[in-house]
């Protein structure tokens, strides 16, 4: 079932760029609040042989998509990637980075959010093999929001498997929390 909007109010409060960016800060703000509660031992551990990632890397990788948004107003280059940083093995680090990205949209306007860029990201496992395309700020920051979602997730999984209670909405995609609130 599709969800419509009933007036051309709610049709135009769902276009601001702002309720986008809203629900980013929200899902970082989950990230933190995860990190927080985690011990400091579990963050850097491999769960072999289910998993070839630590936490640390799912918050390092998600971070860098973030990081390729603040770089350039018009270029977002997805390949750059920070592997074997701090990020990895530090919650604080981690935290601390969370916060910033949080700090930065908070100072985004709607002009900005609406201006358009051009993204850069690799699109094979085969080869190397780049694709440059046009988009919107807004729509690669609502992309990072979904894509950090999937890696928290993961995240959610192994703190699992090390033993961790975790909440029950961390790593449910927006989309998902409204069909379980509707059933």
């Amino acid at each position: 079932m599709f969800v419509t909007p009933n007036t051309l109010q709610d049709l135009d409060r769902q276009h601001s760029p702002l309720i986008a960016v809203n629900g980013c800060i929200e899902t970082l703000e989950q990230g933190f609040l995860f990190l927080d509660a985690l011990p400091e031992k579990d963050y850097s551990v491999i769960v072999a042989p289910q998993f070839s990632s630590s936490i640390g890397q799912h918050f390092r990788h998600l971070l860098d998509i973030f990081h390729s948004l603040g770089k350039s107003r018009q270029l977002i280059d997805y390949n750059q990637r920070r592997r074997g940083h701090e990020v990895e093995t530090s919650i604080t680090t981690a935290m601390s980075e969370l916060e910033v990205v949080i700090q930065w949209l908070q100072q985004k306007q709607e002009p900005e959010l609406l201006e358009p860029v051009t993204i850069i990201t690799e699109v094979s496992v085969k080869q190397t093999e780049t694709s440059t395309m046009s988009s919107t700020l807004i729509r690669e920051i609502t992309f990072a929001s979904l894509h950090a979602t999937h890696h928290y997730a993961m995240a959610k999984v192994i703190s699992q498997f090390l033993g961790n209670a975790t909440c029950s909405g961390f790593g449910v995609a927006p989309a998902t929390a409204t069909f379980i609130r509707e059933q």
